[in-house]
């Protein structure tokens, strides 16, 4: 379990999101204890002037899922600082996005990576509720009974991003209610027998990928063919490329992604 100042560097340091920081802070809680307080994940736009997204979900029992919420007041960019192109030519010049004021992060305690941004904003310098969310002593925390541990696999995308890139393909994910990610090899992804797992014919059976499942509103086709309650992306583990997408509407959720092996990543 990591402790407070190192959820606040994660979060801080080498954050290409994350510019001018003029106060840092965290509390430990319980995912539910957050809900409760702060009301739903937002997921905002990289114009501060968009309308917010609400709804994230996790795998497992919220009142169980300890979380460092890290605090930011600076200059915070939820989205990246320029816009990205998917599906087409990218712009010659892309206006670079405004900074948010402030940010709190919600980082996994174990094993110590980040979650999701649970909100951001502009009104204010710094987030009035974090003052009210509570704080947890990190020593009543018990961790489950350890699992064995399964390989490293050596990727230069880090979770965070490759999280970050489904969640900004506004046109095709309309709505997130849940979303999860996990690392393997192509060769473990294909093993899933669904049919819809696809491995590009260049890539390696061994190289790394990440797997996104998302449970809401996609549309696939850039965002003109049909909608369908989940759609599973797979990015690639070494160059962040999103090579293909499988959306359907059997259940509210890809109950084949649970049974998915995840492997850890290198620390970045």
């Amino acid at each position: 379990m990591i402790q407070r100042d190192e959820a606040i560097a994660l979060v801080t340091s080498g954050n290409a999101d994350v510019g001018r920081v003029d106060r840092a802070d965290a509390k430990l809680m319980t995912f539910a204890d957050y809900l409760r307080v702060a009301g739903p994940v937002r997921t905002h736009a990289g114009d501060p002037q968009a309308t917010a997204m609400t709804g994230f979900g996790i795998f497992g029992d919220p009142a169980q899922r300890y979380v460092w919420a890290v605090a930011v007041s600076g200059e915070v960019w939820p989205n990246g600082r320029e816009p990205i192109s998917f599906g087409g030519p990218p712009p010659g010049s892309p206006t670079p996005y405004p900074p948010y004021r402030w940010a709190i992060f919600l980082v996994e305690s174990v094993p110590g990576r980040l979650m999701v941004i649970g909100d951001v904003g502009i009104a204010e310098a710094w987030p009035s509720t974090f003052d009210k969310l509570p704080s947890h002593p990190a020593m009543t925390y018990v961790p489950p009974s350890p699992t064995p541990r399964l390989t490293t696999l050596g990727v230069k995308i880090q979770q965070p991003l490759a999280t970050s890139a489904v969640m900004k393909l506004s046109a095709e994910v309309r709505r997130i209610d849940r979303i999860e990610v996990k690392l393997m090899t192509w060769r473990e992804y294909l093993a899933s027998g669904d049919p819809g797992a696809y491995k590009p014919a260049a890539a390696d059976d061994g190289a790394p990928v990440w797997i996104v499942a998302v449970a809401g509103e996609i549309v696939p086709a850039f965002g003109h063919g049909l909608t369908f309650n989940w759609g599973v992306f797979t990015i690639d583990g070494t160059d962040g490329g999103i090579t293909s997408l499988t959306a359907r509407n059997d259940g509210a959720w890809p109950a084949f992604f649970d049974a998915l092996p995840d492997h850890p990543a290198p620390s970045p």
